[in-house]
């Protein structure tokens, strides 16, 4: 099988509500979407979204400079054809996030092509490990009104939607008063209730520490990027030595080679390389694969219509996070065999592929 087009395109969804994060606002959900034919007839899908509003770029890149490597090859070579895009993404010039979302968006293709010709999901081209996995909803932004009991009756929501758990926003407030969003999304969702926070890197060490030291036994799952990236990983290994609760990084990353350095610095507990931010799967399943040898759970961060599958395929993996559908619409569109719901987990019922359908954005 060989690829005999690719055409990427950036597209943008204005959201009901905005999501204000720790340091940050979304009101459009951005994303760019590739597509791919083959001369066997087969056609391959993928997406990615774009936190940065670099999505024209990004499909620029594609359309004029990675298809070129990936037309006329047969996708199953994907780490090969990965290697041969990377001097794509060394102009020392340019906008390095352009030129590794644009070879992410073509390696995703690839494995969708790649487990489409064998006739199979990438759950099972990469190895089923597990048949399910918990859904943890990333939610709990900031409101201008930021009321607890608001917070409380959108924990009660999730549950009733599906959701087995909550990563909720923090470092947009006071450590104090993030804490007490802490308590009330756990007296809200109850015990058993799944409940991580991220902080997207909002803190210093000395606020991180004094967030971890308050969230003692209350039973958080992790807490995600808690330092600013100044001096992360010196940060986050000091206030891995600190603290019981599970330290996760990784996203900032876009190397397997910076996620080792976090690995050797026993700064965390739990990997969470982007797959978009680090130029696509193969570099994250290596990352993985690392952290497995080490003793270290992964995490996804966003991105669902790829983790559906990828945390099926890691016996170490932790949650599948989604978010609501007001602010994510395109994963329910776009991925409807992940879509389904049973008692808080997300089900392998994909058939080929990623399980992507393109449809009009």
């Amino acid at each position: 099988m060989r690829i005999i087009s690719v055409e990427a395109e950036a597209f943008m969804v204005p959201l009901p509500r905005y999501f204000h994060g720790s340091n940050y606002k979304y009101t459009h959900k951005k994303g760019m979407f590739v597509r791919a034919k083959t001369d066997q007839g087969i056609d391959g899908f993928a997406y990615l979204g774009d936190d940065f509003g670099l999505g024209q770029s990004i499909a620029s890149a594609v359309n004029e400079d990675f298809s070129k490597v990936l037309i006329g090859r047969d996708p199953s070579d994907v780490k090969n054809i990965w290697y041969d895009m990377r001097p794509l993404v060394r102009d020392i010039l340019g906008d390095r996030r352009v030129a590794l979302h644009a070879q992410a968006l073509a390696d995703i293709l690839c494995w969708d092509l790649h487990a489409k010709a064998q006739g199979c999901s990438v759950v099972d081209l990469l190895g089923q490990q597990r048949d399910h996995a918990p859904i943890m909803v990333i939610a709990g932004y900031y409101t201008p009104q930021n009321s607890l009991g608001d917070l409380a009756n959108e924990t009660r929501d999730l549950i009733t939607l599906g959701g087995r758990g909550m990563k909720l926003k923090v470092g947009g407030l006071s450590v104090t008063e993030d804490v007490e969003r802490v308590k009330t999304v756990r007296d809200a969702g109850g015990d058993t209730f799944n409940l991580a926070v991220d902080a997207n890197q909002a803190w210093s060490l000395d606020e991180a520490l004094h967030f971890v030291n308050a969230c003692e036994g209350l039973g958080l799952a992790w807490v995600e990027e808690p330092v600013h990236w100044d001096n992360d990983i010196a940060d986050l290994a000091a206030l891995r030595k600190m603290t019981d609760i599970p330290i996760c990084a990784g996203q900032s990353e876009v190397t397997v080679a910076g996620v080792a350095s976090l690995i050797d610095a026993k700064a965390i507990d739990i990997c969470n390389l982007h797959p978009g931010y680090a130029g696509g799967v193969t570099p994250w399943l290596e990352s993985a694969e690392l952290a497995r040898q080490n003793g270290l759970k992964v995490a996804n961060t966003g991105e669902p219509q790829l983790s559906a599958s990828l945390m099926l395929a890691c016996g170490h993996g932790m949650s599948i996070e989604i978010y609501h559908p007001d602010r994510d619409p395109i994963f329910p569109k776009h991925c409807p065999a992940f879509d389904a719901r049973t008692d808080g987990y997300i089900e392998d019922t994909c058939r080929t592929g990623w399980g992507i359908v393109p449809s009009d954005v």
